[in-house]
């Protein structure tokens, strides 16, 4: 995808804007010991990392893990609300953003209704115009169904939409749906990402306000 004017920016949330790994991790733990028992050795968190942007559900049919780990997965993740962060320079961005009229959306791995808690939670719902979970589409990232409403909601080109994630999934989902793409690097120090492909690489969220000044972009990594 070439890189054209930005009309709109839509965010993946874990690992893009808010800080939730830890909490990911404790309850994927907490819900494999009461689904499966303590007893029992769970694949290691490293390889759940592997797939992140897709769905809890999505995740476990592809680790080969029981769909029953899901609400318990839920309700340990919701008693730990209060772990989660936000990364630095969001909040500046998302103001930025906001201060120029961008429109903003989120298309998340998460449900629709925990999505909306968590942001409400942080002071961060207000931003969005739209948001978009896994239950509110028949096929979630990677496939485009995400971007592609969000885009019919905002009212604006596909190509000049940029989509913003961490993970593969993100990346495609927003390159199926014919928008520019930017790999979140701030959270990731592994290299092993780094290699996925996309219009842009971002090591902080504040540079995403340059790609919208032309003679800043060579503060940002194109792909």
């Amino acid at each position: 995808m070439s890189e054209s004017a930005i009309n709109a920016v839509i965010f993946d949330l874990d690992g893009t804007l808010i800080d939730s790994k830890q909490v990911i991790r404790e309850a994927y733990h907490a819900a494999h010991a009461q689904v499966l028992g303590a007893d029992v050795e769970p694949p290691p968190f490293s390889e759940y990392c592997k797939h992140l942007g897709r769905s809890f559900v999505q995740i476990m049919k592809i680790m080969g893990l029981p769909p029953q780990m899901h609400p318990v997965f839920m309700q340990e993740s919701n008693a730990r609300m209060q772990k989660i962060r936000v990364f630095d320079g969001v909040r500046p961005l998302l103001a930025g953003l906001r201060d120029r009229g961008i429109p903003m959306a989120i298309a998340t791995g998460k449900d629709h209704q925990r999505t909306v808690a968590i942001l409400d939670h942080l002071g961060l719902l207000e931003y969005f115009a739209r948001i978009v979970g896994s239950d509110d589409v028949a096929n979630p990232k990677p496939a485009p169904d995400m971007a592609r409403i969000i885009v019919e909601h905002l009212q604006v080109p596909a190509a000049g939409c940029l989509f913003i994630g961490d993970a593969l999934a993100d990346l495609q989902c927003g390159e199926a749906a014919g928008m520019q793409t930017a790999l979140a690097l701030w959270d990731h120090p592994a290299e092993d990402i780094r290699r996925y492909p996309c219009t842009y690489r971002l090591t902080d969220p504040r540079q995403i306000l340059a790609l919208l000044e032309v003679a800043s972009h060579a503060d940002v990594t194109p792909a």
